[in-house]
């Protein structure tokens, strides 16, 4: 039976938990958690339980983070410790920072004091920085190793490290000197040493460099592991290139659900009152939209009462200026994540979308001027309604340009910029727009 047509409900209602336990020790783990992800909560709880440490830490593992948070909250702390001393220091990082912090004490102290001090060491650094992503499992030469001790150092290292591309030389300080790879080893002389055989590595992280702009770099350079390096050039860790995997899915997932002023966490949720706790907010934030714009309707209501054919056209207007606020938005938080707006190149992007959004402006503010004109035989009707839409999908375009770059520059998720926030925003300034134009002009 293969994964995709494992059905583990069956399993649990009729209380096979054992047979379904050996069913599952067949799949890779990334399979069994693709079986286990749609599951609600208590019932992953429930067969993850089932495992033994080991195939649990994989699961846990492959998980998405959303999911495996989740998960580790309602196992007891005793699962917890035993899959925890199986993991990987960096994937045992990820797990424990996201317990309450009675219960990280409680699992730290029962397992191995060097992994705790490892998980510990690792919980210093940010989550989403190099620090954060990094394994402290490699293999670490001295520049006067010779090939033999190289040899002997990969040996002692088999059983914590898994994938050993290069050895990564230091000086006797920890100083990072570069790395050694499996085939210039193999080819090497016996009496020759690391000094010799060390080469400047593709790529070299800073613990404090933001995951993004580790991703990217791994994009770029097209590596399958990087050295991670403090301050002082010391080698702390690396980076591989299946941490980067999870990190450019995390935030593709993260952006996708902020759009719609949600959370993944929704998935996994299973009350209607929690889960309807998640959206609120955001809702919250459009119903305050929503009350504005009701009291600029009211404002000018007097205005609009001489000429109610403006009216008609007000859902017209926001719907296409909020449209070209979006299309901004989304163009220029694309271009924030990707790290192809940096520096000039978010004013020449400003400077671009103006002129883009001009001939748009320009096209839609003549067209619906002659509609409407001609429709109520009206020229300054049609002259009030084509001049405020152009000048709303103007304006409601700039700000969502701008917008994404101010949430960056003040350390909040650009993301945001083209959901709820973004709405609310051109909804409130179009309709001013059309409502002042539209009373002046007629």
């Amino acid at each position: 039976m293969t994964a995709s047509n494992l059905s583990v409900r069956p399993y649990l209602e009729e209380g096979r938990e054992s047979e379904l336990a050996e069913l599952l020790k067949s799949l890779h783990p990334a399979d069994m958690a693709d079986v286990l992800e749609p599951l609600e909560l208590d019932e992953i709880i429930k067969v993850v339980s089932l495992m033994d440490d080991q195939t649990g830490a994989d699961v846990l593992v492959e998980l998405n983070s959303q999911a495996r948070d989740l998960v580790v909250q309602g196992l007891p702390v005793e699962r917890l410790t035993g899959m925890v001393s199986e993991m990987e220091s960096d994937d045992a990082a990820d797990l424990v920072g996201d317990l309450a912090l009675d219960t990280r004490d409680e699992v730290l102290s029962h397992i191995d004091s060097e992994d705790s001090e490892e998980v510990r060491r690792l919980l210093l650094y940010d989550g989403e920085t190099a620090g954060g992503l990094m394994q402290l499992e490699l293999v670490r030469v001295l520049e006067n190793d010779t090939v033999p001790g190289a040899v002997g150092k990969i040996r002692e290292m088999t059983e914590e490290v898994d994938d050993i591309g290069h050895l990564f030389v230091v000086d006797a300080d920890g100083g990072f000197l570069g790395e050694v790879s499996l085939k210039d080893l193999l080819l090497a002389a016996p009496h020759q040493t690391m000094r010799a055989l060390v080469k400047s590595p593709g790529l070299v992280l800073r613990a404090d460099e933001d995951q993004e702009s580790v991703a990217r770099k791994f994009q770029k350079y097209d590596v399958r592991a990087a050295p991670v390096v403090d301050n002082q050039n010391r080698l702390l860790g690396r980076v591989t290139v299946d941490d980067i995997i999870d990190v450019v899915h995390e935030e593709a997932d993260k952006d996708f659900y902020r759009l719609a002023g949600s959370s993944e966490e929704e998935l996994y949720v299973k009350s209607p009152v929690r889960t309807a706790g998640l959206r609120i907010p955001w809702l919250l934030f459009n119903l305050g939209g929503g009350v504005l714009t009701s009291f600029i309707l009211s404002a000018f209501q007097a205005s609009l009462q001489k000429t109610m054919a403006l009216v008609a056209f007000v859902p017209m207007v926001l719907s296409i200026s909020g449209a070209a606020g979006t299309q901004s938005a989304t163009i220029t938080v694309r271009g924030l994540s990707s790290g192809r707006l940096s520096g000039g190149a978010v004013w020449k992007n400003l400077g671009k979308e103006q002129k883009i959004t001009l001939v748009i402006a320009l096209s839609f503010g003549a067209a619906i001027a002659l509609i409407s004109g001609s429709l109520h035989n009206a020229a300054r009707l049609g002259l009030a309604v084509g001049l405020s839409m152009a000048a709303a999908i103007l304006v409601s375009a700039f700000l969502g340009a701008v917008t994404p770059v101010f949430f960056r520059a003040v350390r909040i998720d650009p993301a945001l910029a083209s959901g709820p926030v973004v709405t609310s925003i051109n909804d409130v300034v179009s309709l001013l727009i059309y409502t002042a134009v539209g009373t002046a002009v007629v």
